[in-house]
């Protein structure tokens, strides 16, 4: 579905902005990518408070934003918006101009053209190109007032942060399962002579589900929504989640497909119990490049069932269960390009907590900046428009 919205002035653009990015953006240099008279959507890099910031900090965000950029395919101009949280005062000078030089100078050694560089203070905006600016910017009613459509927002399940609550029978009904189907499966455990997961067995509700037939609990999972589940199932996928193979196998069928998790489950059930090695199945080796970002872009709408799953999911999870959904949660975000997202998820884990796999996963690839390929390219399904795209990057 693709959504044109003209967008004219700079106020337009302005007025636009949060919509792209999917929220109000402070203390940010936010850069809205074209090609040609067409926006391919926009990236975001947080600066530090304030724009009162020395040349190296300055020079590291618009490295940062133009390496984003010029990943871009076909983008060949830039808007760049520095969020600020200084004032004009009684000047005509934006604040932050030690960081749009820097952009400008990137921009023009990287062969951009640079369409207008704005600034959007706590007292008004203006362009740093515009030498008629008034002392003091021009009025934030201007871009309030603009007339032009919104960007439609992103569903809820892209854009919260925040898990929700849920009542306190539910939570309970959900931890009690939780904790008898762990003893049982802890019982089994001990007893088995054989310790390999196609040995574990759990009785769920009227049926024996077991840890190797997983891509089908998934996908009805995902299917379905928690809403429909019995307490008894929710702990089921807890438990399973718990196990970063598991959580992997879901993450990975869930982004890109049942075929996957069929492939990977059965490469897990012949060659997972085996010490590492150079002849691992090539699934395997596939999905370490997915896991960082290396492949197709995985299926939005998915995502977007697996992340309204997982937030429900942790909602009904205690501490030491909602480990694997939220870090999940924190993969889910970075895939799509919101590192900024990822990294909240990750705020609610505590320092023992980020040692599991899939969180220091994301994690590291948070601090180093690094985004997936396919965030650079047009997803299957999403919005795009002469200013419009959700789902763009948000470093």
């Amino acid at each position: 579905m693709t959504h044109i919205v003209q967008a004219t002035t700079a106020e337009d653009l302005l007025a636009l902005v949060p919509g792209l990015v999917g929220t109000t953006p402070r203390s940010s240099l936010v850069v809205v990518l074209f090609e040609g008279s067409r926006s391919r959507g926009a990236l975001q890099v947080h600066l530090p408070a304030g724009t009162d910031v020395d040349r190296r900090v300055a020079e590291a965000a618009a490295e940062r934003a133009l390496g984003f950029a010029c990943r871009a395919p076909g983008v060949d101009a830039i808007v760049p918006v520095l969020y600020s949280d200084d004032a004009f005062g009684a000047g005509s000078e934006p604040p932050g101009r030690i960081i749009a030089d820097a952009v400008l100078e990137l921009a023009n050694a990287h062969g951009f053209t640079v369409k207008d560089a704005l600034c959007s203070a706590t007292d008004g905006w203006g362009s740093y190109l515009d030498p008629g600016l008034p002392s003091g910017g021009r009025s934030p009613a201007i871009v309030t007032s603009a007339a032009v459509p919104q960007v439609p927002p992103l569903p809820a399940e892209l854009v919260t942060t925040e898990v929700p609550s849920v009542d306190a029978a539910t939570f309970a009904a959900v931890d009690l399962e939780y904790r008898v189907l762990s003893a049982r499966l802890d019982a089994m455990l001990d007893a088995a002579t054989d310790r390999t997961r196609t040995g574990w067995r759990i009785d769920v509700g009227d049926t024996v589900e077991r840890l190797d037939g997983l891509p089908e609990v998934f996908e009805d999972a995902l299917l379905r929504g928690v809403e429909t589940m019995t307490p008894r199932e929710v702990a089921f996928l807890l438990l399973s989640l718990k196990r970063p193979w598991a959580s992997d196998l879901a993450l990975m069928q869930w982004a890109f497909g049942r075929d996957l998790g069929d492939e990977l489950d059965d490469a897990e059930r012949a060659y997972g119990h085996l010490p590492v090695g150079m002849d691992d199945p090539e699934v395997f080796h596939r999905v370490a490049h997915l896991l960082v970002g290396d492949g197709p872009h995985p299926d939005v709408q998915r995502i977007r069932a697996a992340s309204s799953l997982l937030l429900d999911i942790a909602a009904r999870a205690s501490e030491s269960a909602r480990v694997a959904p939220l870090a999940m949660l924190a993969w889910l975000s970075w895939a799509l390009g919101q590192s900024s997202r990822a990294a909240a998820f990750l705020d609610e884990l505590d320092v023992a907590e980020l040692d599991h796999p899939l969180a220091s996963t994301v994690a590291s690839l948070i601090r180093q900046g690094h985004l997936p390929a396919w965030a650079f390219c047009r997803a299957p399904g999403t919005l795009d428009g002469a200013v419009a795209g959700n789902g763009q990057p948000a470093a």
